[in-house]
C-alpha cells in the first residue's frame, strides 16, 4: 500500500494522542510490553543496543501511533545493523502487532520509505478507517495457506524464534518459566535473567524510596509512576555495573539513591506545574504592636497643640476679614 504526499502531510499534522509526559510513558510501556510478548524469553537475550532501538521505536509511536523513520536511522543511532532493525519489524508484522505501508517516492513512481502502524495504539482505528487497512483479511490469508498437492515436496520449515507469545501459552513448558514474585511484569521480563532472585531485593529498595518520599511530603504516588521509575532506575543500575564491579549491597544502595532522586524530581515537577496556575495576591502588612504610654501622651499633646494653632489661625482670619469689610464700607460712603 502507498501513502501519497498529501495523506502523509495530514498524518504528520494530526493531533497527538499524548498530552503529558506521563501519558507518553504509559503508551510507550504499553507498546513495549506488546513487543516483548512477541519475542517472549528471547527479548532479555537481545543485545542492549537492540533493546534500546526497540524502546526508541515505541517512544516515537506514542504520539500518533506510527513510525516513519528509516531503518538506517535507528541502526546508526544505536550502533546496530539495518538487518537487525528489519528483522525486529518483520517479527512484529508477522505477529500482527504492526501494519506496514510505504510512502510514495518523490523521485519515481515506486515505493519509498516504510511507515509502521502499531495495531494496539488508540489511534489505529482512525488510520485503519482512513487507509482502509484490511488486517483480518491479511491474517486469515496467512493462516489459510495450504501445502502443495505434491506429497514428495516437504513443507516449508518456519522458525519459532519470532512466533508471538500467545502461540505458546497453551504449551506445558509455558508454566515452567520462572518469574520473580512481587516484581512488575515489564521489569520481570526485562531484568529477571540478568539479576535473577536479586531483582526482588532491588525492587524492594525502590519501593522503600517511594514510601520515604510519600511519608515526608504526605502524598500518594500512582502505581504507574512507581513502575516507570523502577524500570528506569534498574536500567541505570544495569548500565553502571556493566563497566564496574560492585557488591550486591552497593547495588542496593545505588538503586535506592537513584530511585529517591527520581521520585523527588517527579514530585517537584508536579508541584511546579500546579503552582503555575496559582497567582498569589500581595499581602498587606498590618502592624499591631502596642505603643508605649509616653508616646501616646506625646501624640495627644501634639494633637491639642495643632488644634489650638488652627483655632488661632481661624480667629485671625475672621478678624482680618471684619477689618476689610469696615474699610470697604468707609470707601463706599465717600462715593455716595
Amino acid at each position: 500500500m502507498l501513502i501519497f504526499s498529501d495523506d502523509f502531510a495530514r498524518m504528520q499534522n494530526y493531533e497527538s494522542y499524548t498530552k503529558t509526559k506521563n501519558q507518553q510513558k504509559q503508551i510507550k510501556y504499553k507498546l513495549l510490553e506488546i513487543v516483548e510478548s512477541v519475542f517472549g524469553d528471547t527479548f532479555a537475550r537481545l543485545k542492549l543496543e537492540t533493546r534500546d532501538a526497540i524502546d526508541m521505536i515505541c517512544f516515537l509511536a506514542t504520539d500518533k501511533g506510527f513510525v516513519y523513520a528509516k531503518d538506517t536511522y535507528f541502526a546508526e543511532k544505536h550502533n546496530v545493523s539495518t538487518r537487525t532493525i528489519r528483522r525486529v519489524m518483520k517479527a512484529l508484522e508477522e505477529a500482527g502487532k504492526i501494519v506496514k505501508a510505504h510512502r510514495s517516492s518523490s523521485k519515481h513512481n515506486g515505493r519509498g520509505a516504510a511507515v509502521y502502524f502499531f495495531v494496539n495504539h488508540p489511534y489505529f482505528e482512525h488510520w485503519q478507517q482512513y487507509f482502509d487497512f484490511d488486517v483480518q483479511t491479511d491474517v486469515q490469508a496467512e493462516n489459510a495457506e495450504t501445502p502443495c498437492e505434491s506429497k514428495d515436496e516437504e513443507l516449508k520449515k518456519v522458525s519459532t524464534y519470532y512466533l508471538p507469545n500467545n502461540y505458546i501459552k497453551d504449551h506445558f513448558m509455558y508454566k515452567t518459566i520462572p518469574f520473580i514474585k512481587g516484581v512488575p511484569k515489564l521489569i520481570n521480563q526485562t531484568f529477571k535473567d540478568i539479576f535473577k532472585d536479586s531483582l526482588r531485593e532491588l525492587y524492594l529498595r525502590i519501593r522503600l524510596a517511594s514510601k520515604k518520599v510519600c511519608q515526608s511530603l504526605s502524598i500518594t504516588l500512582s502505581k504507574s509512576d512507581i513502575h516507570s521509575i523502577a524500570y528506569e532506575s534498574i536500567q541505570i543500575l544495569f548500565t553502571y555495573i556493566k563497566t564496574r564491579s560492585m557488591s550486591f549491597e552497593d547495588q542496593c544502595k545505588l538503586v535506592y539513591s537513584i530511585a529517591l532522586n527520581k521520585f523527588n524530581d517527579l514530585v517537584q515537577t508536579e508541584d511546579l506545574n500546579s503552582n503555575l496556575d496559582f497567582v498569589a495576591s500581595p499581602r498587606k502588612i498590618v502592624r499591631k504592636e502596642m505603643l508605649p504610654d509616653w508616646f501616646q501622651e506625646q501624640q495627644k499633646k501634639d494633637t491639642l497643640a495643632e488644634a489650638e494653632s488652627q483655632a488661632q489661625a481661624q480667629d485671625m482670619y475672621e478678624t482680618s476679614s471684619e477689618d476689610e469689610i469696615a474699610k470697604m464700607k468707609a470707601i463706599l460712603a465717600l462715593y455716595t
